[in-house]
C-alpha cells in the first residue's frame, strides 16, 4: 500500500480563515460592546406626581418627630402646602 502526500495550497486557506477570523471577533466585539451598554445603562427616573412628593416629605418628616418636633412639623406643613399649590 502507497501513500500519496499532497502538498497544501497555503496562500488559497489562509486569506478564507483570516477574513472567517476577523468577521467573528468583529461580531463578538459588537455583541459586547451592546452587552455593556445594556448592563451598566443608567436607569431613567420617572417624574413624581405632587403626592408623591409630598409623602416622600411626609415620611422624612415622620423620622424627625420624636428628635426635632419642630422641625418635623414645618415639614409637614410644607408637604401639606406642596400638594396643595401643584395637584391639578
Amino acid at each position: 500500500m502507497s501513500t500519496n502526500i499532497l502538498p497544501l495550497n497555503h496562500s488559497a486557506a489562509a486569506p478564507a480563515i483570516g477574513s472567517a477570523l476577523n468577521a467573528f471577533f468583529s461580531a463578538a466585539s459588537q455583541l459586547g460592546s451592546a452587552l455593556v451598554a445594556t448592563l451598566f445603562k443608567a436607569p431613567v427616573a420617572r417624574a413624581l406626581s405632587a403626592a408623591d412628593e409630598a409623602e416622600q416629605v411626609r415620611m422624612m418628616a415622620e423620622s424627625f418627630v420624636a428628635t426635632d418636633p419642630g422641625f418635623a412639623q414645618d415639614l409637614f406643613a410644607a408637604a401639606d402646602r406642596h400638594e396643595a399649590l401643584h395637584s391639578a
